[in-house]
């Protein structure tokens, strides 16, 4: 650690001392020989002579007046440019001897001929457009054989973890486009992964439109952070790649290759990967998209969240686990992982009417793991610490098909069509003992040995469609869209249960022991469909009415089998009918809305609001009563929406975006069927649950000076939730229950803010310093079991705040990346007031 601080300080320190001796300036003034007036926005650029080089940039102010400081002795040459007027260059020397040098007045005029045999690149290494940023990859140095991870990492605002996930001012990327086009569907890390550097022109960061908001103009509250990598022009054309190996101790492995052939807009990418290092070559969308809504076999109640406890309905879990998707496991970057993946990715324009982007992708992992954990449940003024030992191995074989076809019949309708189709195999194994003591005041005692086999194989299958024709009138702003939305799918899985739990007394004595040997079988289906429609209406050159319409209607399915084992036959055929229950789930939806927006050169803003009639119904059957039983409920909701986004300049933007949305709730949550493959650690549904309802405000600002250099992102978001699903956590003779209720009382606050400061000493060009800093409030709510034995409803309450400092240092030769980040985290609860904690946490890389 003081290893690391003191090469921060020396580099910091060699940064600024060599500043101090680049004390030198140029400045001047700029006239218009024919109307004898200073020209105002003009950009001086500064070059080396030597080579052409670009040292700095600057605007000349109001006066004509402009002044470049912190410059080194040496030769340079002056180009000034602006679009009305013709270009003056113009050689100048700093000395020793004259550090400070005024150019006097400079005049242009139409009748000023160009000279010849400089060519000039002149970007600045960020720049603010209305609510995109755009980093221009020329500022930013990075290492031969670099990939787009490695140049993102050095662009204020954005941060890498090791798995390869990419934030932009606080918020998750969720998609990468490159040119403007779909890479390998909607994984960013293959993008991001397998682009090389040296072939991006730009990074531009911006949150993403539905397909129909795009055409509509009008905001529909879908957006998604994203990235768009712009390829240099002269990499259109022709084959390259890349190929990596490794090797190393303990047989450790890794490989990858990527091959890319591109003429013009058609585009085509094979990508291939093999290691045993824990990189896995899909992201954990492949996974949860190919369930099918399998709700799982279980696993620990509950999850961390928030804080210690609770967050996220997961009741008053401490530092712990468990939860999940039971025995069918991604692994993370957990255990050991060897990984096989590959793909192939298409983009093509066949005609002037017709656009395709499609790709298939492949991934085969095999995780083997050892765990330890140890989590602390509160209960009153009782405290369970449940202390797990546990190894197992998964297997996952995906399969991944994407396609996005359009096609413009003419110049006033088309058709988008987006399906996706996801396949998987898996197969898990594990066996864990656990142990759970007691600590009341005053005592403590053994209550549960447990041990636990567990084998699962489950085959997913999903199929997304996504149809939407769209149609232009003669009156410019008059449209018309038609969509259909439909996904499809299933799931196969079967499970087996092996377990042995024995209790104890208080004073030590044996209570009771109780074995469980048993298969599952669960088949899950999905068939959710959703119509819309969308017209629009212009008012003027600047005003937008839209009214649309949508109609959803998803059916959901989850039929459970359970078999105990027969010693006599040594087969599993005697029924359980408690564990059998077959169940059905119908959401239905009317949703019909309006929304305004007004369009102003440097400001827009929208404002609308929708009605929904739903209405949601739940059918049981369960085999030991033999009985079915229906639920039914009724709900009106209002979706108002508001945005706004105001330009003053080129360089600042300032944005306002409110949504209110729905959640339904799962199949998982809903089955009242007893999963009982943990058997300490029961989950049962509730057919009774009601929707969520969420509210999202978000604030934020972006401002980038062009004569500093200087960045500053900042975002305010705040969220609520009404009927918040959440955990309710009963113990009965050192047995866990968990079930579903609605509760209100979930929100959160947070505020991110980064200052990105790139150097603009010529001699430490693509270096940067970067500043963030990032904090949270959340209050989350879940149902704990009071000392009286009667349920009450417990707050935690975590308040966050971190700060990071970086600082990148891009030499011809080296390159140098420091990042620190301290964090302070406060967590209280409402119902168990002595596990109330504060800690810090502290990272460098």
């Amino acid at each position: 650690m003081r290893k690391i601080l003191a090469l921060l300080f020396v580099c910091l320190f060699g940064y600024f001392a060599q500043a101090q001796k680049a004390d030198g300036s140029i400045s001047g003034k700029l006239m218009d020989t024919t109307n004898k007036k200073p020209i105002a926005d003009a950009t001086i650029s500064l070059l080396q002579a030597k080579d052409s080089s670009l040292v700095t940039f600057t605007l000349s102010n109001k006066q004509g007046q402009f002044e470049i400081k912190g410059l080194a002795a040496g030769n340079y040459r002056l180009i000034i440019t602006h679009q009305e007027y013709s270009e003056v260059r113009k050689t100048v020397s700093l000395t020793e001897e004259k550090k400070q040098l005024n150019v006097g007045e400079i005049v242009s005029s139409n009748n000023f001929k160009e000279m010849t045999g400089v060519v000039v690149t002149n970007e600045a290494p960020i720049v603010v457009k209305n609510d995109t940023v755009q980093f221009n990859a020329s500022g930013f140095r990075t290492q031969p054989n670099a990939t787009a991870e490695d140049l993102i990492k050095k662009l204020p605002g954005m941060e890498v973890d090791k798995e390869g996930n990419v934030k932009s001012q606080g918020e998750t990327v969720q998609k990468v486009y490159v040119d403007g086009k779909e890479f390998f569907g909607n994984d960013p890390k293959l993008a991001t992964k397998n682009i090389t550097a040296d072939m991006i022109e730009s990074v531009q960061v911006f949150d993403d439109m539905s397909d129909q908001a795009k055409f509509t103009k009008i905001d529909d509250g879908s957006r998604a952070k994203t990235l768009n990598i712009k390829l240099k022009k002269d990499r259109n054309k022709g084959y390259f790649g890349r190929a990596t190996a490794a090797y190393g101790s303990n047989d450790r492995y890794e490989g990858n290759l990527s091959v890319n052939k591109f003429n013009g807009n058609q585009r085509i990418s094979l990508l291939f990967n093999a290691n045993n290092i824990n990189k896995q070559g899909f992201s954990f969308s492949d996974i949860i998209s190919s369930m099918g809504g399998f709700s799982g076999f279980g696993g620990g109640g509950g999850g961390m969240g928030g804080g210690m406890m609770g967050g996220g309905g997961g009741g008053m879990m401490i530092r712990g686990g468990g939860g999940g998707m039971g025995g069918f496991s991604s692994g993370g970057s957990t255990g050991l992982i060897k990984s096989l993946s590959a793909g192939i990715n298409y983009t093509d324009q066949w005609s002037s009417k017709m656009k395709v982007t499609g790709s298939y992708f492949f991934s085969n992992s095999d995780n083997r793991q050892e765990q330890s954990s140890l989590r602390r449940t509160t209960y009153g003024d009782s405290i369970v610490i449940r202390d797990r030992q546990s190894m197992s191995t998964s297997k996952n074989q995906n399969h991944r098909f994407n396609l996005r076809f359009e096609y413009e019949i003419d110049s006033m309708n088309s058709i988008l069509y987006t399906p996706s189709i996801t396949q998987q195999h898996s197969e898990s194994y594990s066996f864990d003992t656990s142990s759970s003591t007691t600590q009341q005041p005053g005592k403590e005692f053994l209550g549960v040995v447990g041990r636990t086999n567990n084998e699962n194989v489950r085959d997913g299958f999903t199929w997304n469609n996504n149809l939407l024709y769209r149609h232009k009138f003669g009156k410019t702003g008059r449209t018309i869209t038609l969509g259909w939305n439909n996904t499809f799918g299933n799931s196969d899985a079967n499970g087996l249960t092996m377990s042995n739990n024995t209790f104890y007394r208080e004073d030590g004595t044996l209570n009771r022991s109780i074995d469980q040997n048993q298969r599952t079988f669960q088949k899950t289906n999905t068939n959710n469909n959703a119509i819309s429609t969308s017209y629009t209406e212009p008012f003027g050159l600047n005003k937008l009415l839209e009214i649309n319409y949508r109609y959803t209607r998803n059916v959901g399915t989850s039929d459970r089998e359970a078999y105990n084992y027969d010693a006599a036959s040594g087969k599993y055929e005697t029924p359980n009918l408690l564990l059998t229950n077959d169940f059905k789930n119908i959401f239905e939806g009317h949703r019909v809305g309006a929304n305004f927006r007004v369009q102003k050169p440097k400001y827009n803003y929208q404002f609308g609001l929708g009605v929904e009639r739903s209405s949601l119904e739940s059918q049981s059957y369960q085999a030991s009563t033999q009985k079915d039983s229906v639920n039914k409920a009724s709900y009106t909701n209002l979706f108002p929406t508001a945005n706004f986004n105001f330009t003053p300049t080129k360089s600042k933007n300032l944005r306002f975006m409110y949504n209110g949305r729905t959640n339904q709730p799962t199949l998982s949550q809903l089955q009242n069927v007893r999963d009982v493959t943990d058997t300490l650690n029961i989950i049962i549904g509730n057919p009774f649950l009601k929707q969520e309802f969420n509210h999202n405000f978000t604030i934020g600002y972006n401002s980038f000076n062009i004569m500093t250099f200087r960045l500053i992102a900042a975002n305010l978001s705040f969220s609520t939730t009404q009927n918040k699903i959440v955990n309710s956590i009963t113990v009965n003779n050192g047995v866990q229950t968990t079930n579903y209720l609605n509760l209100d009382g979930y929100y959160r606050g947070s505020a991110f803010i980064t200052l990105g400061l790139p150097f603009k000493n010529p001699k430490w060009k693509g270096s940067s310093l970067n500043f963030s800093n990032n904090s949270s409030y959340t209050q989350d709510v879940s149902m704990i079991q009071s000392n009286s034995g009667n349920m009450v409803k417990n707050f935690t309450r975590t308040f966050m705040v971190s700060q990071g400092a970086g600082i990148n240092l891009n030499k011809p030769k080296y390159d140098i990346g420091i990042r620190l980040n301290l964090a302070y985290n406060d967590v209280k609860y409402t119902q168990a007031k002595s596990l109330n904690e504060d800690y810090l946490t502290q990272t460098y890389a």
